[in-house]
């Protein structure tokens, strides 16, 4: 089932992204993450340019370097099966597991069984938000994340809610400000 969610997710960023978003797996799973989204370079490749629009095109985008360092993030996907229209994400999730860092971002989302997709709304927030407020448990290492995942009931989480049709466009605000 978190694959089939993963997969869903990236569906819903590929769908909104127009191109400018690259989203993959990560090899090496060792900082947590599930998937890695990262913006496009903004030009074409060498043989389909004229090189002096390309020498032009790469000043305005990339200013006086031509090496530019990818911009990305890293997202750790947390899913769960919607029972019922009234359930409650309920999730223990042990950050021994995470590499904390400012492009680390934790994700929540209900896989509709009926529909076989992500429901509208899903929770996605930098993983430093997710440790400041969640609930302690008796171990502390292992917080637990509890919302409605709905904008009709609020709960702390509420602010960090996105409809799954803007995420692409949300991500690309946040990788450009990277």
């Amino acid at each position: 089932m978190q694959e089939e969610i993963e997969n869903k997710v990236i569906d819903w960023i590929i769908k909104g992204a127009g191109g400018r978003l690259i989203i993959f797996k990560p090899e090496n799973l060792s900082d947590g993450a599930d998937l890695i989204v990262a913006q496009k370079g903004g030009y074409e490749p060498e043989k389909n340019k004229d090189p002096q629009k390309s020498v032009i095109v790469k000043a305005q985008v990339f200013g006086h370097s031509s090496n530019k360092e990818a911009k990305e993030i890293r997202v750790s996907v947390n899913g769960q099966a919607k029972i019922s229209d009234s359930g409650v994400f309920i999730k223990d999730i042990n950050i021994d597991n995470f590499k904390i860092a400012d492009n680390f971002y934790i994700m929540f989302v209900f896989l509709n069984t009926f529909k076989h997709d992500i429901d509208e709304f899903l929770c996605f927030l930098p993983l430093k938000e997710f440790i400041k407020n969640a609930d302690k448990t008796q171990n502390g290492n292992i917080l637990k994340f509890e919302s409605f995942l709905s904008p009709d009931k609020k709960d702390k989480y509420s602010k960090f809610l996105i409809n799954k049709k803007d995420l692409s466009k949300f991500l690309l605000n946040i990788i450009s400000k990277a």
